[in-house]
This record gives C-alpha cells, structure tokens and sequence, in this order.
C-alpha cells in the first residue's frame, strides 16, 4: 500500500472514533442527570441502594477491624452496633430455629 492509503486511512479511522466518542458524551446523561430525571419513586429506591452499599461498606470496616484485633465474628454481631443481642427465653433468637417469624 502506497503512504496516501495509509493516510486516507488513519484519518478515516480517527474520523469515526472521534465521532464515536462526540456523540456520546452529547447524548449520554452525566449521573446527575440521570438521578434528577427519576420520578420519585425510582429516587427513593436509589437512595436505598445507596444506604445498604454505604452499609455494607460499615460491615467490611468492621470486619476488618476485628481481623486486626484477632477477634471471632459472628454473623448475628454485624448487623447491631452494641455487642449484645436480644434474644427470647429458648435461646434462639428472635426467630426461634433459624427461621423468621412472619405474623399474619
């Protein structure tokens, strides 16, 4: 192939990625603008996700704060910030063996 292919070419190449990206950032919203344009109910649910992620951050913080201290961790002592749990008479939990409670 002779230079003026090669040239022809990149500018071609580079005129169709460069349009590529153009037209994405003038028609994909920044997330801003995408949580502004969620109807209520939709932004309650994002808020949320959001609190449970920022939870799950405060879990893994704890997690790793008690791998430091080289301490046991159970799973009933995540999800409380005081280190005792409630529990009924049998010694259970709340939910008797394992399962939850549902009342109708």
């Amino acid at each position: 192939m002779s230079a003026g292919a090669w040239i022809r070419w990149a500018l071609i190449s580079t005129s169709i990625i460069g349009g590529g990206v153009l037209m994405m950032r003038a028609t994909v919203p920044t997330e801003e603008e995408f949580y502004n344009k969620l109807s209520p109910e939709l932004k309650r649910e994002m808020d949320k996700i959001i609190r449970q992620r920022e939870g799950s951050q405060t879990m893994k913080e704890r997690l790793d704060a008690a791998g430091q201290k080289d301490e046991i961790v159970w799973g009933d002592s995540l999800g409380s910030t005081s280190s005792t749990q409630k529990s009924n008479a049998s010694g259970f939990g709340q939910g008797g063996f394992g399962g939850t409670r549902r009342n109708f």
